[in-house]
């Protein structure tokens, strides 16, 4: 019976020593228009992740919604990834999304306008190991220039820079 304590003792010593997990940080690193096509835009992100625990992570996907500045959805996107994330570590992350339109004429003011229009993805990396995720949000925020989007319309496939703020 005592070494049925001793074992049950030693269990609730060593729960207790373990720190609870913590949260990992994403930062966007990059954005840029990878393609453009009538049905859709490719978002190409680079995130830097930092998993400050001592286990790795891996990193699950990315969704999100592009938004004009005035809050006004263009569309949505979502990509499957399995970058890992090395424990006590960080990793940067690309990945590409098809965010397929869901508003296209939204898009008519940033043709006719002739000052910058910013724009916004709000999006979700999901982090995790085997048996439990977390959805960590980021933003990725610039401006779209005329011209920007004139050369996309152009190039049709092509790819523009998307600089952020």
């Amino acid at each position: 019976m005592s070494r049925r304590w001793g074992a049950l003792f030693a269990a609730a010593i060593l729960l207790a020593s373990c720190s609870k997990p913590e949260p990992p940080t994403v930062t966007p690193r990059s954005a840029r228009i990878a393609a453009i096509s009538p049905s859709a835009i490719v978002l190409a992100l680079e995130l830097d992740v930092r998993n400050p625990n001592s286990f790795p992570l891996v990193f699950r996907a990315v969704s999100g919604s592009l938004e004009l500045g005035n809050g006004i959805e263009l569309g949505r996107g979502r990509a499957v990834t399995n970058g890992s994330i090395p424990a006590k570590g960080s990793s940067v992350v690309p990945t590409e999304l098809s965010v397929s339109w869901t508003n296209v004429a939204a898009l008519a003011p940033l043709a006719a306008s002739p000052s910058p229009v910013p724009y916004a993805f709000r999006g979700t990396a999901t982090i995790g190991g085997e048996n439990l995720n977390v959805d960590l949000p980021f933003v990725v925020e610039g401006e779209l220039t005329r011209e920007q989007v004139l050369q996309a319309g152009l190039r049709g496939l092509g790819s523009i820079g998307l600089p952020l703020q």
